[in-house]
C-alpha cells in the first residue's frame, strides 16, 4: 500500500478537512467506527483503529454526507484512504457540501439536528422501490422517500392505522404518522450496525 497520493490527484481534487463521524463495513462483514480526516471528490481519508489491506472494498456511511464505497488505495499513520467515484447530481451535491466545509459555512452536524441522519435514496445508496408488508401478510408496493437507522418515510397508496406493525425488507417497525404521500415508519429494532443500510429493503 502506498503512503503518498499522486501529486496529479491532489491537484485535480483538493482535499478538504471534514471532521465528521462515520462507520465502515469491511469485506469480512465486520463494522468499525471512524472519523473523517479529509475528503475530496475522488477520495476519503479515514481515521480508524483497525488496519485494512490495500485493495479492500469498503462501504462507508458518513454523517452529513451519506453512503460511499470504494477500494483502499493508501495508508497513513492512524488510518487509510479510499478512492471514490462520483458522478451526476450526487457529485454536485457532495461538491456543494464540501464547499461549505472549505469556507467554514457548514451547518451543524446531523446528530445535532436529529437522532439519526436521514438519507434520500440517491444519497443513501439504496433503491427507492420496495414492498411494504403488513402484519397480516398483505403487501403493497411503495417508494422510499428517505430513511435513517431509526425509521423511514414511504410513499404508497395504502393507509393502515397508526400503530400498525409493518416491515420493509429486513427492517421492522410501526406506523407513527400519516403523510400526504403515505406514512412514516419508526423501526422497532433500531439496528446498531450501519450495514443494515447497505441493503435494508430487500
Amino acid at each position: 500500500m502506498t503512503n503518498d497520493e499522486p501529486g496529479s490527484e491532489r491537484r485535480r481534487h483538493p482535499r478538504i478537512p471534514v471532521a465528521v463521524k462515520g462507520r465502515f463495513l469491511a469485506p469480512d462483514g465486520s463494522e468499525h467506527e471512524c472519523v473523517i480526516r479529509d475528503m475530496s471528490l475522488s477520495g476519503i481519508a479515514l481515521i480508524a483503529d483497525v488496519e485494512v489491506p490495500a485493495g479492500a472494498h469498503l462501504i462507508v456511511y458518513l454523517d452529513d454526507f451519506g453512503r460511499f464505497e470504494g477500494p483502499v488505495v493508501r495508508a497513513f499513520e492512524g488510518g487509510f484512504a479510499i478512492e471514490t467515484a462520483l458522478s451526476g447530481p450526487r457529485r454536485e451535491r457532495v461538491a456543494e457540501r464540501l464547499n461549505t466545509y472549505a469556507t467554514g459555512a457548514a451547518a451543524p452536524d446531523a446528530d445535532s439536528r436529529r437522532n439519526f441522519p436521514r438519507y434520500a435514496p440517491q444519497d443513501g445508496g439504496f433503491e427507492e422501490g420496495s414492498v411494504v408488508t403488513l402484519a397480516d401478510g398483505r403487501t403493497a408496493p411503495c417508494r422510499i422517500v428517505d430513511m435513517s437507522l431509526g425509521g423511514a418515510n414511504v410513499a404508497t397508496e395504502v393507509r393502515p392505522p397508526l400503530g400498525t406493525r409493518v416491515s420493509i425488507g429486513r427492517m421492522k417497525g410501526r406506523i407513527v404518522r400519516h403523510t400526504p404521500e403515505g406514512f412514516a415508519i419508526e423501526f422497532t429494532d433500531i439496528p446498531e450496525r450501519a450495514s443494515a443500510l447497505s441493503r435494508p429493503f430487500g
